[in-house]
């Protein structure tokens, strides 16, 4: 076995960045300001006592170097060349330019085996990652106001965004409720809110219910009428009509946050569910939509890898559960769906930022959602948003010889959102599906969500930017990509309102 050829002194290294000491937060948030974040702060499963830096991990001469691919013999060399090193992939492997971040240690020997033209990206990695946990330096919850952008013009820890979320619910009743998924192997929960014009709704329904009531009093009036003063010699018998079904609206499922150190997707959605609750009654386009739609929106999918990422590893991308090798914990959740498992495009190597898992939906955090998907029954969209390459990806990603039936409404859509994004900022995502425009990736959400939990207008999207900063995109660019983005769900939104006319009558 390859990984027993490890050496000690590595495993050992492993082992200590896996699980170095915790770090104390600075939750210390009191009082409470109008429009701006209560002290509500949700229990974190942590026990920091310390207030040192130990554990946060360094990356000082680590470069990202973008290697032109040529050939199909090439992406093979390139893909076990990072197998056997177990480098960290930035972008997927495909036919083209393929982003990895390499160590110091590794660079002349990578050179050696991988010959193809490249360009250096990040020269230094630590130039861009914090020499201090994040987790130290967090801000006063209190000090927030969501009613303005300043929110999303720094990024913030899980605590903060959760309670984002919990401020959103007690602020709101009647349009925001509160969400949960599920917990996690170290005990978080999982949880984000669905946004949905509900009193608008209750008040259409006892409309229509009374409007159905005055008809049938219409109806046993008329026929009472005839059977007095008409032919009829026999007293009528009045058969009530059968009441009309309950209508549910169509569900959108957005969530953020699946690979850990992309912390542009929880920011972009924590916007977007910003802006669907603060336009709401304000917005006529916006209210539409969140009335004839139920938003579920989940900030931060994968919770203890984000946490991670925050207190001890800027660039960890799975999740923490255990392996069968202690000292490299962490399933990557976008490659353990159940469609298509395994098949290409991910790794069986547990030490790999690609390890698909043991056996499908073994991670907790696919299986929560891919649950709640199927408990709904009514969702007709769903977005898992990513950092980075600018991309807005369709199905498939697993099985390239295959084309979703509705692959013409899907593409058209995806195609609209990008226009509307780019009408925003001028900044250009490409659209297609995963094979066509990256690469083979088995084990993804929007493979499954469309094959096996019905959901037509599938997607993953690829955040800013296109590799100068990859994963650590500066917080200045957090409100243009947050504000181009939600124009581009509006347009999907909107585009399945008008495409899918059986439901406009929900509204």
């Amino acid at each position: 076995m390859r990984l027993l050829t490890i050496p000690v002194a590595l495993a050992l290294s492993v082992l200590c960045t896996a699980y170095p000491q915790p770090l104390r937060q600075n939750n210390n948030v009191q009082g409470q300001q109008q429009i701006a974040f209560d002290s509500f702060r949700p229990h974190q499963p942590t026990s920091h006592n310390n207030n040192d830096n130990i554990g946060y991990a360094r990356f000082d001469d680590q470069q990202v170097l973008r290697v032109e691919v040529s050939s199909m013999e090439e992406l093979k060399k390139l893909e076990a060349t990072v197998e056997d090193k177990n480098l960290d992939l930035w972008s997927n492997l495909r036919i083209g330019t393929v982003d990895v971040r390499i160590p110091s240690s590794e660079i002349d020997a990578f050179k050696a085996a991988i010959p193809f033209p490249s360009t250096v990206m990040i020269p230094n990695l630590q130039d861009l990652v914090p020499d201090q946990a994040p987790a130290l330096n967090i801000q006063a919850a209190s000090s927030w106001n969501y009613t303005d952008n300043s929110f999303w013009e720094k990024y913030h820890d899980l605590a903060t965004l959760n309670t984002f979320t919990e401020t959103m619910v007690q602020q709101f009743p009647d349009l925001v409720t509160r969400t949960s998924m599920g917990f996690t192997h170290e005990g978080r929960e999982v949880f984000g809110m669905t946004i949905h014009g509900y009193k608008k709704r209750e008040q259409m329904e006892a409309l229509e219910e009374f409007a159905e009531e005055v008809e049938e009093l219409a109806e046993e009036a008329r026929s009472w009428w005839s059977w007095m003063f008409g032919s009829s010699s026999s007293k009528p018998k009045i058969a009530k009509k059968p009441s009309k079904p309950k209508k549910h609206p169509k569900a959108i499922v957005i969530h953020g946050g699946q690979h850990a150190r992309e912390w542009i997707g929880p920011a972009v959605v924590s916007y977007i569910a910003k802006e669907l609750i603060l336009g709401y009654g304000s917005n006529k386009k916006i209210t539409r939509l969140v009335d004839q739609f139920e938003f579920t929106i989940v900030p931060v999918l994968n919770v203890d890898g984000y946490a991670y990422t925050w207190e001890h590893n800027r660039m960890w991308r799975k999740n923490r559960q255990s392996t069968s090798i202690p000292f490299c914990p962490g399933i990557d959740p976008n490659r353990n769906w159940g469609y298509k498992f395994a098949t290409g495009g991910s790794s069986a190597n547990p030490c790999s930022d690609a390890y698909h898992g043991s056996e499908a939906f073994i991670a907790k955090e696919p299986k929560m959602i891919a649950d709640y998907i199927l408990k709904k029954k009514n969702v007709v969209s769903y977005i898992d948003f990513h950092a980075y390459s600018q991309l807005w990806m369709t199905p498939f990603g697993a099985d390239c010889s295959k084309i979703p039936k509705d692959d013409e409404d899907i593409m058209e859509a995806g195609m609209g959102a990008a226009k509307a994004l780019k009408d925003v900022h001028g900044t250009k995502f490409a659209v297609g599906s995963v094979c066509k425009i990256i690469y083979q990736a088995s084990g993804g959400s929007l493979d499954w969500t469309y094959a096996e939990g019905g959901v037509k207008y599938s997607y993953a999207v690829e955040l800013r930017d296109t590799g100068r900063h990859g994963f650590l995109l500066p917080e200045d660019e957090i409100l243009p990509s947050s504000e181009e983005t939600f124009a581009g769900v509006l347009h999907l939104a909107n585009f399945i309102r008008k495409r899918e006319k059986q439901w406009r009558n929900f509204v």
